[in-house]
């Protein structure tokens, strides 16, 4: 009988569980022994006492006795040969240690014809059989501990196993499951798709992609697929591909014609498995400037103004996925030069831009945001960004790190930039602080643009007329939608803009700051010293073709005229 059916025989594994470890050693090329360890079905232990049952011979798990003068006296050029450990000899027998009983015959017969004896057989878990057979080779028998034989590995023995290892994973790119992973992320990046969701159903797994901000089914596979897809992905982000339990986090890269991506990978258990997020990050996207970013010219010379401040906090604020981390990114570019010392801490690092120090926040070894900006403050920064400030702590360094003549960015979660000041006084900083330190506030939010090659005029709904021509008065009162196109997939949108609203901070809104003014009075008084808001701005672009009412409506709600 085959190992995976003595182990189903004896209760150890179902015949599912064999069946999703055949078709991940399809992918793998590992003997199944080591595939069903790695899936967590069964234990080395279970394997070596039903082999051994099977063989009728002895399964030996725990402590193994070897008698030092037998071991010592046996043939060096047997064991290297057979690769076996001499035991004891009793009754005239021979006993040694084997970790894989399809050699038995071998060493058997050799043994006889070398020896002139019968032979025993125990049969030993991989760790145990290599710890002890690296022992018995160098002479020792007892007392090894596995770190210092790890130490007599020579560098040759490391380098053969790399070999292996590269040989092994240019051998996977051409299995089923490598290419149905290949593909899915090929086809995410031909459609320009911002994430990919692998999710497992009750009896099928879904792939859906986040195009231009809405999530899309794309296709499905069998379920008992999953495994190996999940495997394959994990292999590739440098995942534990035994840890099924907890959710893991990691990273990968493809090169897509001229262009490389970085692939954040997020997995999580589920009821139906494991499920996984992959987040596509252009690397070009790094290098891209704030007036690449598609703001209005009136928003772009207001940030353009903020900029220019040689200290001070600028905030981006905005739900998750508002485009803040670009925002921040693009500023960086736009500053970046050789005579400046810009330093960020961010979780995790999205883009990689040249030329300045970037810093990775691990909570779990208590690497915060606050530790890392105190660090900061020792490495003479010109520009701090802080990816998020998300407590009083990280706010209070980063209003003292202003005050003390650096440029600080950062992030909230304010659905408006005036809430920004707000959230800042809820987490305990004094007013008077954050008056002297903010010096302005993106509040921002992402909106999908009219596909160029559908797009066809139609008349803007007419109760935004007035307020359009009030607005915007040498603009024409029409929209452009998107009538649906093999180039927007029929969706009548293709691509992302920003719509936003820059609050700067001046005398006036410093006192109201001071005098613990509401959210209402400190966007009115913003407002009045030149501020649109995100809904002017969206209406701004509905006019000038980039974008639609309906979308302006979804996404940042109607605004009553005043």
């Amino acid at each position: 009988m085959k190992l995976g059916d003595v182990l189903i025989e004896k209760g150890i594994i179902t015949p599912a569980e064999l069946q999703n470890a055949l078709e991940l050693q399809r992918e793998l090329h590992k003997p199944l022994g080591e595939i069903l360890i790695q899936l967590g079905y069964c234990t080395w232990d279970d394997i070596v006492k039903a082999l051994a049952e099977q063989y009728e011979i002895q399964a030996c798990v725990g402590e193994v006795k070897i008698n030092e003068e037998f071991a010592k006296s046996f043939p060096k050029d047997l064991i290297n040969e057979l690769k076996i450990i001499p035991i004891d000899e009793k009754e005239g027998k021979v006993i040694v240690g084997i970790s894989n009983v399809y050699d038995i015959p071998v060493i058997k017969r050799r043994l006889k014809f070398k020896l002139g004896k019968d032979v025993d057989f125990c049969l030993m878990p991989p760790s145990i059989f290599e710890t002890l057979y690296n022992n018995i080779l160098h002479g020792i028998t007892s007392g090894l501990m596995v770190q210092e034989i790890d130490e007599i590995i020579t560098q040759q023995e490391i380098e053969q196993q790399q070999l292996e290892e590269e040989k092994t994973i240019s051998e996977q790119e051409e299995t089923p499951v490598v290419r149905l992973v290949s593909n899915i992320v090929d086809h995410a990046i031909e459609l320009d798709a911002s994430d990919i969701h692998i999710e497992p159903q009750r009896r099928n797994v879904v792939v859906r992609y986040r195009l231009d901000g809405v999530l899309r089914k794309i296709t499905e596979y069998p379920r008992n697929m999953h495994a190996a897809v999940v495997s394959r992905i994990k292999i590739l982000a440098g995942l534990d591909i035994v840890e099924r339990r907890l959710p893991q986090d990691g990273k990968f890269f493809v090169k897509h014609g001229e262009e490389q991506y970085d692939l954040r990978v997020s997995t999580m258990p589920s009821v139906h498995g494991e499920k996984v997020v992959m987040r596509l990050l252009k690397v070009s996207s790094s290098k891209k400037k704030l007036e690449e970013l598609g703001y209005s010219p009136y928003n772009y010379e207001r940030i353009q103004k903020l900029i220019e401040h040689p200290y001070g906090i600028i905030l981006v604020t905005g739900p998750t996925g508002s485009g803040k981390s670009t925002t921040l990114v693009a500023i960086i570019n736009s500053l970046n030069s050789e005579d400046v010392n810009i330093v960020t801490a961010e979780d995790p690092v999205e883009y990689t831009v040249e030329g300045i120090t970037q810093c990775q926040v691990n909570a779990e070894i208590g690497l915060t945001f606050a530790k890392y900006l105190r660090a900061f403050l020792r490495q003479d920064p010109d520009i701090i960004m802080v990816g998020e400030i998300r407590d009083r702590e990280t706010a209070q360094l980063a209003v003292e790190a202003s005050l003390t003549g650096h440029l600080v960015l950062s992030t909230l979660h304010t659905n408006t930039a005036a809430g920004a000041i707000d959230r800042l006084v809820n987490m305990g900083i004094e007013p008077s602080l954050i008056s002297a330190s903010l010096i302005g506030v993106i509040g921002q939010r992402l909106v999908r643009k009219v596909c160029s090659k559908c797009k066809v005029e139609r008349d803007l709904p007419e109760r935004f007329v007035n307020l359009a021509r009030k607005l915007f008065p040498e603009m024409n009162t029409v929209q452009y939608i998107g009538e649906g196109c093999q180039a927007c997939n029929n969706t009548g949108y293709k691509g992302r803009t920003a719509v936003a609203e820059v609050l700067m901070v001046n005398d006036e809104i410093r006192r109201l700051v001071q005098k613990g003014a509401s959210t209402y009075e400190l966007d009115r008084a913003a407002r009045k010293y030149g501020m649109i808001s995100m809904f002017q701005d969206g209406l701004y672009k509905v006019l000038n073709g980039e974008t639609t009412m309906a979308e302006i409506l979804a996404v940042v709600g109607e605004e009553e005229e005043e």
